[in-house]
């Protein structure tokens, strides 16, 4: 034991000393590099090779710097190997650095490209031939080709797939120009058919799949969508989990729900009743449209704007927000009017008014109307409900009216022969004299009356008239725009016609508005019961100042003895409107109404006559009344301000409304003078035979210009019209368009 532990204490007493020794023997110097060549290059310059080297002559060597030479070299690209030789030399050692150089470029070869041309892929390459192959020039070369398919579209793989360079220089690339179509899988389509959308993109099964070809196909499917009215949100790509399956998802635009903002009067179901699109409906333009002209054209608003925003997550859906502006709806006024002078005109009237067509909010209707004059006195109530049930379209309104005529003079004519009688309506021996109206009383003469056609002078009749009565009318809608109808009315007529100048004996009335057959005017009162179908559309954008659209009507009253009316007639009226933009701001419109009658030419009563006056033939001073109409318009509306409230129209119309024309028959013999004396014996004068046959039509034609001014007082336009026609020039005024 005491052997062993001195030798352990002499065995760390030896290594400490030769510890001691080695860490104080100085360390063998580097010997120091006399010389540094390259060799092996042939076609790179050796200053090129040289200008990457750090080591240099007179340098210790370092076994560090000689590696980081050897990478600096090969990172130049032209080099396929370096090695490094070290030999010694006198006073050191020499360094050379041996180079094996790529081969030259003989030629570029692809394969697999299809797509892309072979000239479009060389020109994309910076390797050249003729030159060393550098292997970073050709590595930027496979990025560019490949950022080029991307660019195309061509996604989803790696375009250079292999590189191969044969040592006499040849350089093979091999190109997958992008993944093949397998299949392609719409979802979300229901408007289109998925084969309709199919049809419409060029990315096809069996073709290579394009981002760029792509994204044109996104384009036409969502043009499909445009074209049709509507949109839809699109995306798609490749199916990364199934290699050549490309994906195409349809967000079609539909309502999520439907917000109603800024109405504090009307009601919310008000609104929300006259839209045709509800939650889950598609968005389309058309519908938008629809909704947006229903709630305009009811005019209790003086704007109506649309704004969506996006409903919840899901894909497609949408907020509708209209947001309205209200405005009056209701309207009060005096008016004082004037029914011409003269002899027979009805002079001044007082109208007291009101109308309400927004009552409570609720979008029903009521108005009443009074006017009075020296011959005339008139009350109308009227009550309007648009839809009988909250939601339901059925509607009804109901009318009392009660129109008094009193004392009106009107011309009487002195009938040919040699006889006593007056006629209300001129009647010549030889032709047929058409009914002249009132309004032709300014041809009255002075001096005894003859039988020349000309209203008498101081012969006249006192017309009094009574039309008082109920009408009630039912509308259902039988399809977007389109109306049917029916209306029952029961009217109670009665008329009066006074003999004045002359005795009442003498008065033969011989006109049906006038009462009577051929024989002397006595009181009637009579009863006419009627029913009216009518069936109507309006398309109009907008029913005070259209430009789209148009209207067209049909409706027939109808009165039967059987109804228990004392009269028995058709009256048939149908009317045409049609309106055409014209470049920005303009429009062309265009109306026809057309009127007839059956029963007979005196079937009609005197207050179911057709008439027209100066609001539709603007050239005439009189009012034509007639059992026929036949009127045409046409106008060219040119709104001069910006904001559309100032207007000038330009226009032309046509038309007439005929009533009976007498047809005298053989004039009677003449009265054989009475014996004179005070006991000689009356001899009643026999009247000459006189039918009546309906009037030809005597068209009034007018062309002229007029203004249209919107005021903040009145819901409709102020409508002044200058007009010329065969009775020289007029001006006349109303409210709202002329149709």
């Amino acid at each position: 034991m005491p052997n062993l532990l001195r030798f352990a204490c002499a065995a760390i007493a030896l290594g400490l000393l030769i510890l001691a020794s080695g860490l104080g023997a100085p360390a063998a110097p580097q010997p120091i590099i006399t010389a540094v060549n390259v060799r092996g290059n042939t076609h790179v310059p050796t200053d090129r090779i040289a200008a990457v080297i750090r080591t240099q002559p007179g340098t210790p060597l370092d076994n560090k710097a000689l590696a980081a030479d050897q990478q600096a070299i090969l990172g130049l690209g032209y080099f396929t190997d370096v090695k490094i030789d070290v030999h010694p030399t006198p006073g050191g050692v020499a360094v050379s650095y041996i180079v094996v150089e790529n081969p030259v470029v003989s030629r570029i070869n692809f394969n697999g490209n299809k797509q892309v041309s072979t000239d479009v892929l060389l020109a994309l390459l910076d390797t050249t031939i003729g030159s060393v192959l550098n292997t970073n020039t050709l590595r930027d070369d496979i990025q560019k080709i490949n950022s080029y398919y991307d660019k195309l579209g061509y996604i989803g793989t790696r375009h250079v797939q292999d590189i191969k360079i044969d040592p006499n220089g040849a350089i093979n690339i091999a190109i997958k120009e992008g993944v093949t179509v397998t299949a392609i899988k719409v979802t979300g389509n229901t408007v289109f058919p998925t084969p309709v959308i199919l049809g419409v993109m060029k990315t096809k099964p069996g073709s290579v799949f394009s981002g760029e070809v792509f994204n044109s196909d996104l384009s036409a499917i969502q043009s499909l969508y445009k074209d049709a009215g509507l949109s839809a949100v699109l995306d798609g790509a490749p199916d990364v989990d199934n290699p050549g399956v490309v994906n195409v998802t349809i967000c079609e635009a539909r309502v999520g729900a439907i917000e109603i903002a800024g109405n504090s009067i009307t009601k919310d179901y008000v609104i929300r009743r006259l839209l045709h699109m509800h939650p889950g409906s598609l968005v389309s333009d058309g519908a938008l449209r629809r909704d947006y002209e229903a709630i305009n054209n009811t005019q209790f608003f003086k704007s109506v704007d649309l704004a969506t925003k996006p409903f919840g997550s899901k894909c497609g859906y949408l907020t509708l927000v209209w947001t309205v502006v209200e405005q009056r709806t209701g309207t009060a006024g005096v008016n004082i009017s004037y029914g011409g002078g003269g002899q027979f005109g009805q002079g001044f009237g007082l109208g007291l008014s009101f109308a309400q067509n927004n009552v409570a909010g609720t979008g029903n209707s009521a108005s009443i109307n009074l006017q009075k004059g020296q011959h005339f006195s008139n009350v109308n109530f009227s009550v309007g409900v648009p839809y009988i049930y909250k939601f339901k379209a059925d509607s009804v309104s109901f009318s009392i009216f009660n129109d008094l005529q009193s004392d009106q003079p009107r011309p009487v004519y002195k009938i040919p022969g040699n006889n006593p009688f007056y006629s209300t309506t001129p009647i010549t021996p030889t032709v047929n004299t058409p009914t002249l109206s009132t309004a032709t009383s300014g041809l009255v003469t002075s001096g005894p009356c003859s039988a020349n056609g000309q209203p008498c002078a101081n012969q006249f009749v006192n017309f009094t008239s009574r039309n008082s009565g109920v009408a009630i009318n039912f509308g259902h809608p039988v399809a977007d725009y389109t109306r049917v109808s029916l209306g029952l009315s029961a009217t109670q007529l009665y008329q009066q016609v006074t003999a004045s100048g002359f005795p009442q004996a003498f008065l033969s009335t011989g006109s049906a508005n006038l009462g009577g057959t051929n024989g002397a005017a006595t009181n009637s009162s009579t009863a006419l019961r009627s029913l009216t179908p009518a069936i109507f559309k309006d398309n109009r954008d907008d029913i005070t100042n259209p430009r789209h659209g148009g209207t067209s009507g049909f409706s027939d009253e109808i009165a039967l003895h059987a109804f228990g009316s004392d009269y028995q007639f058709g009256k048939a009226d149908a009317d045409w409107t049609r309106f055409l933009p014209i470049r920005r701001h303009s429009t062309l419109a265009f109306h026809l109404n057309v009127g007839w009658t059956s029963g007979g030419p005196t079937a009609l009563p005197y207050n179911d006559l057709f008439s027209l006056s100066d609001q539709q033939l603007r050239g005439t001073k009189f009012i034509y009344y007639g059992n026929r109409e036949l009127l045409g318009q046409v106008e060219l509306r040119v709104p001069v301000t910006a904001d559309k409230k100032f207007g000038v129209v330009l226009f032309g119309d046509s038309g007439d409304a005929p009533y009976i024309t007498p047809v005298v028959g053989a004039t009677a013999p003449p009265t054989p003078p009475p014996p004179s004396g005070p006991h000689a014996p009356f001899f009643t004068p026999v009247p000459p035979q006189v039918n009546y046959v309906n009037a030809p039509f005597a068209f009034q034609n007018d062309v002229g210009i007029g203004i249209r001014v919107q005021t903040p007082l009145l819901p409709q336009v102020i409508r002044i019209d200058f007009a010329i026609g065969n009775q020289g020039s007029h001006t006349s005024f109303g409210l709202g368009q002329s149709f």
